[in-house]
């Protein structure tokens, strides 16, 4: 763990005892604060008083998918600050009420010392070299190979390798307590190899897509918050459900450990289907998620489907055109490509192209609020940017109601109930509700 410098140890503790007094930060001390914990909240280089919320930090955090599901769908108390690249998701997250930090992530440091008291980490790196709709080069082999090439480094660079697994040797029959940790042995890890976070974020170099490498930042921030002294809870992550195995096998095999008993020993992943959990598209994503004690990822059972037409208020026998107007196949008597579904089940996977999506009844496009309520956001969310900018975060963002669904063992939440509670009032209330009425019930 780094040492601050003394003007900033002497801040926190004046701002500590301001809290615990029930008064503000003097201004001068909060502004050391600010200067020293950019770019995340300056609060944040306190450690937290009791019955604070838990402090999570979301990577690629896009408009709001895991922050909804957290606060609005499960209702638990998270002190929750995103980051993102994208401009329209963050602003879109902003104005619904979620923190977010405008940044490219591969630029920040795990270690930085306003991250101590994290407790989760939510990692859901950009899918399209892994998807089908993208190019596929993240399931080259060569690409593939890199990657876990770096993968293999991260528990070494952090420190938290243990002896057996990792050559470092501290004397036959050492038992000096004093040399072991002069020599960096620890907890019973062996000593850091010396690489830097951006020692191994270099090693990605060689990737044909620079995507594929943002996938090494699950296990960089894993065991970067552990290094900096979080006192780290759980890991999730949202990837393609087409995440090659190895990766996926890779990233499991460096939080267990190679005898398989790391104190990340519970970590699974499943690829879990939306309509599944009661939304009105189908969408497949891989989940995973790690946690200091026994968590399971959900399954769905005795969960109402819900289709495009009840979501949207629709009556029956509605069908939509997703690709304009294609030549007819003589032999089907259909449009050649399959440009059209029916309204009556849930729909398609939504991509940014669904904004040309029309009813063929009557020609109309999709808004973009019916766009976020097929994928579980309340009709008003505050979508920023373009139609094409706010179509592309609802087709990219992880659903609230999955967010709910996965994070619910880690903070301890039962999610059936809420959900089901929750897409009542989304879904099967429409009928005799005021969009703004959405505000107050979602």
């Amino acid at each position: 763990m780094r040492l601050l410098p003394p003007a900033v140890q002497t801040a926190i503790h004046v701002a500590t005892l301001a809290r615990k007094a029930g008064l503000p930060i003097p201004p001068k001390v909060l502004a050391v604060l600010k200067a020293a914990a950019d770019p995340w909240p300056p609060e944040w280089l306190l450690a937290p008083l009791p019955g604070d919320p838990i402090r999570v930090v979301e990577l690629f955090a896009g408009p709001g998918g895991w922050s909804e599901g957290i606060a609005v769908v499960l209702g638990g108390r998270v002190d929750a600050v995103g980051v993102d690249l994208f401009a329209d998701a963050c602003a879109t997250a902003r104005a619904a009420g979620h923190r977010r930090i405008c940044i490219d992530i591969t630029t920040l440091d795990p270690e930085h010392p306003a991250l101590r008291y994290v407790r989760g980490v939510i990692i859901s790196p950009p899918c399209p070299s892994f998807s089908p709709a993208g190019k596929h080069s993240g399931r080259e082999q060569a690409n593939i190979d890199i990657l876990c090439r770096v993968l293999a480094q991260t528990s070494e660079a952090g420190g938290f390798c243990t002896p057996e697994d990792c050559d470092y040797w501290c004397g036959e029959g050492c038992d000096d307590l004093e040399v072991c940790e002069e020599l960096g042995y620890h907890d019973g890890y062996a000593p850091r190899s010396g690489l830097t976070w951006d020692d191994l974020r270099a090693q990605l170099a060689p990737l044909t897509d620079a995507r594929i490498g943002l996938m090494a930042e699950v296990l960089i921030w894993a065991f970067g918050l552990q290094a900096g002294g979080a006192p780290l809870e759980f890991i999730a992550m949202e990837q393609s459900s087409r995440l090659p195995q190895q990766i996926i096998d890779d990233i499991r095999l460096e939080l267990r450990g190679g005898e398989q008993t790391g104190e990340w020993y519970f970590a699974e992943h499943k690829i879990l289907e939306a309509s599944e959990f009661g939304l009105a598209s189908r969408r497949e994503r891989l989940f995973f998620l790690a946690a200091r004690f026994g968590r399971t990822l959900p399954s769905p059972s005795d969960i109402p489907v819900t289709t495009m037409a009840e979501a949207l208020g629709w009556g029956t026998g509605e069908r939509i055109n997703t690709r304009g107007v294609r030549p007819i196949d003589p032999a089907t008597g259909r449009a050649k490509g399959g440009n059209e579904f029916s309204a009556d089940k849930p729909s398609n996977c939504l991509t940014g192209k669904a904004r040309t999506w029309k009813r063929v009844s009557d020609g109309q496009r999709l808004t973009t609020g019916e766009a976020g309520l097929l994928v579980g956001f309340r009709p008003s969310y505050p979508w920023q940017g373009s139609r094409t900018s706010a179509f592309q975060q609802a087709a990219d963002v992880v659903s609230p109601v999955m967010a709910a669904a996965v994070l619910s063992a880690a903070l301890g939440i039962p999610w059936k109930a809420r959900v089901l509670d929750y897409e009542d009032q989304l879904y099967r209330l429409n009928d005799y509700l005021d969009v703004d009425d959405y505000d107050t019930v979602a």
